[in-house]
């Protein structure tokens, strides 16, 4: 049951209060006699005795009310106390219409807007905010001739100096019932939240799966054991943090979408401590208007168990995947959707089609798809088969048979030395028709039929297959198989090319340069006018190739500041366009869209710049910028631009 306790400045009080608890069973657990300076301690006492409310008057209650974050209910004046006071005030003073005046502080008067007609007086009340405000609200009210003031201790001590008779504002047993039934209420509310809180705390208890709930702020205010659990923290170490502090892994742009009300639920994978669990987000409706969000986390089933020595022997072998989704950290909207379908993907046990140009994410996404499944603790393999024959490649995934290779028995493709863990095959396309039907019988069946009588080997393997080219096309064209493709393409993910990422671009570059210092200890930077070109280019090979340049790029520069020239320069030399004339191969300058158009302009015009300019319409200014910062300036003498102003 909630307490509440009593804090009381006078004596007949604490006698009012104990006859309206008998007289109306109000339960009250204490009731205590202090002084205002003692308020605050005294309630904050109250608070370590275990008080959810306190009832107190006045300056005592305005003070525990500032100083403390405990409900206080503040004994109110009723409007029949106030008048009992007026018509003493009345006998007191014999005037026939005297001058009252009410020195008080707001939290204790109720409406006494119309007692000068209904007692013939004049009333002038001082409501004040605070006990800083009382000696001049004492002052103004002697000075607006005042025959009689009303207060509390204070008031009366404050007028005694102007000689002028004083009321106590003394409460009855109305006030004090006021006040009770109130807290009386409170009370009541409070139990009936402790009792759904505490149904609540049971059912997260007994969970099976990690809660957290957080408010609209991303704060979380409930964890649960599963949880503190799989975090590997104390309820104290959590409660109060950012969600993204504690859950780093988490995609705080989703759990923002659910908070703004522009998604009804969320669910992803996710991994804490290195453990990939099912997470699933709801928002809290309270009125129409989300309050918070409630996080479930369930551990997802692992297919098989592994023994310590398989383990042992997987991590000695290499298999296994190194990267998860936290290496994939992206500004750009492609690539995060591209990221949240990657988590979804994870917690299905079907194949997995990552389409993606020559040089993308591709086997990163596979490693990180592995490692938020169920399969994380099993083995990991990434295989391209081709550069191999036929007959290499059905015996490097599904092995030899039996007396195949002249043994007792067959050996082991890569399929069964992976089993229960996941195989990523790079170019799915290069396969041929017998390798494509095993693939399909494994991802179909779980198994192979091989070619004799010595019964069916069985496979428990997630495949995820990756390519740059359009399976239907090849499907159409007969040279892919149609069961395969509608096998893998279900759960097809499209990883963008980076000349679409212009910010992941930025990023890499400066990762790369950071990497090449520590590599080859030499500290370069990089001109703002070198990295536009570098954003500009169409960069085919996507992330081998930035790679690849940036590491030329900074080993053979001879300045600090490498600049747009030592770009271009190196573009052009690196990755010219070849076209082909008349049969005849031509190397122009790399694939930028308006340097072919200089370029032939030039020629046109034999190198002459104002010509070129007037045919682009631009300044022979921008023309030579241009040129520069595309490397052609070397080729063409540069011609200022006041020659064009010449007669």
């Amino acid at each position: 049951m909630a307490k509440i306790m009593m804090l009381l400045s006078k004596k007949y009080m604490q006698d009012q209060a104990e006859k309206v608890i008998r007289e109306n069973r109000f339960d009250v657990d204490t009731i205590r006699i202090i002084e205002t300076v003692d308020a605050v301690d005294e309630a904050r006492r109250c608070i370590e005795e275990g008080a959810n409310i306190i009832v107190a008057r006045g300056v005592q209650a305005q003070l525990i009310k500032t100083h403390t974050n405990i409900p206080v209910v503040e004994i109110l004046m009723t409007a029949q106390e106030i008048g009992l006071l007026v018509l003493e005030s009345k006998r007191i003073i014999k005037k026939e219409i005297p001058c009252i005046a009410i020195v008080s502080l707001k939290n204790m008067m109720s409406d006494i807007s119309c007692f000068d007609r209904l007692f013939g007086v004049k009333l002038n009340c001082y409501i004040i905010d605070s006990f800083d405000e009382m000696e001049q609200a004492v002052e103004n009210a002697v000075k607006d001739g005042a025959d009689i003031i009303l207060g509390g201790d204070h008031v009366i001590r404050s007028v005694e100096k102007y000689h002028i008779p004083t009321l106590f504002l003394k409460s009855t047993e109305d006030s004090m019932r006021g006040a009770l039934q109130i807290a009386s209420k409170m009370a009541y509310a409070i139990d009936i939240e402790k009792s759904s809180q505490a149904q609540f705390e049971t059912v997260l208890d007994i969970a099976f799966n990690g809660i957290l709930k957080i408010d609209s702020y991303r704060t979380i205010l409930i964890v649960n054991r599963v949880m503190e659990e799989l975090l590997g923290k104390s309820e104290s170490e959590i409660v109060g943090k950012q969600l993204d502090d504690e859950l780093a892994d988490i995609d705080i742009n989703a759990i923002e979408s659910i908070l703004k009300g522009e998604r009804d639920n969320y669910s992803t994978s996710i991994r804490i401590r290195r453990n990939p669990l099912l997470l699933c987000v709801a928002p809290i409706r309270c009125d129409q208007v989300i309050t918070g969000a409630i996080l479930s986390c369930s551990k997802i089933k692992n297919v098989s168990q592994f023994t310590d020595k398989n383990i042992h022997n997987m991590y000695l072998s290499g298999r296994i995947a190194q990267l998860d989704f936290g290496a994939l950290r992206t500004l750009e909207p492609q690539l995060r959707q591209s990221i949240e379908l990657g988590k979804k993907y994870a917690l299905s046990k079907n194949p997995v089609l990552l389409h993606g140009e020559e040089g993308t994410e591709k086997e990163l996404f596979a490693q990180c798809i592995h490692n938020h499944s169920a399969r994380k603790n099993f083995p990991f393999l990434m295989v391209n088969c081709s550069s191999m024959g036929n007959r290499e490649q059905y015996g490097y995934l599904f092995g030899s048979t039996a007396g195949s290779d002249g043994g007792e028995g067959g050996a082991s493709g890569i399929l069964q030395k992976c089993n229960f863990g996941t195989v990523y095959i790079g170019e799915i396309e290069r396969l041929d028709f017998a390798s494509q039907y095993g693939l399909y019988r494994t991802i179909c069946y779980q198994g192979l039929m091989p070619g004799n009588l010595n019964g069916e080997k069985s496979y428990d393997v997630r495949i995820i297959a990756g390519t740059h080219r359009d399976l239907s096309l090849l499907v159409k064209n007969g040279t892919f198989r149609k069961d395969l493709y509608y096998s893998l393409n279900a759960l097809t993910l499209n990883i963008p090319p980076i000349r679409e990422r212009k910010e992941d671009i930025e990023k890499m570059v400066k990762q790369y340069l950071k990497q090449f210092t520590e590599k080859y200890s030499t500290h370069l930077t990089l001109t703002d006018e070198a990295m536009a070109v570098i954003l500009e280019y169409g960069w085919e090979g996507n992330l081998i190739q930035l790679e690849n340049f940036c590491e030329r790029l900074f080993i053979t520069t001879y300045k600090k500041n490498i600049d747009q020239a030592m770009v271009t320069g190196l573009l052009e030399e690196l990755y010219p366009e070849i076209k082909v004339s008349n049969g005849e191969k031509h190397v122009i300058v790399y694939k930028y869209p308006e340097v072919s158009d200089i370029v032939e302009l030039l020629k046109k015009c034999g190198g002459n710049h104002k010509a070129v300019a007037r045919e682009m319409g631009i300044s022979t200014t921008t023309l030579w910028r241009k040129m520069k910062k595309y490397g052609i300036a070397n080729n063409y003498e540069y011609e200022p631009p006041n020659t064009e102003r010449r007669p």
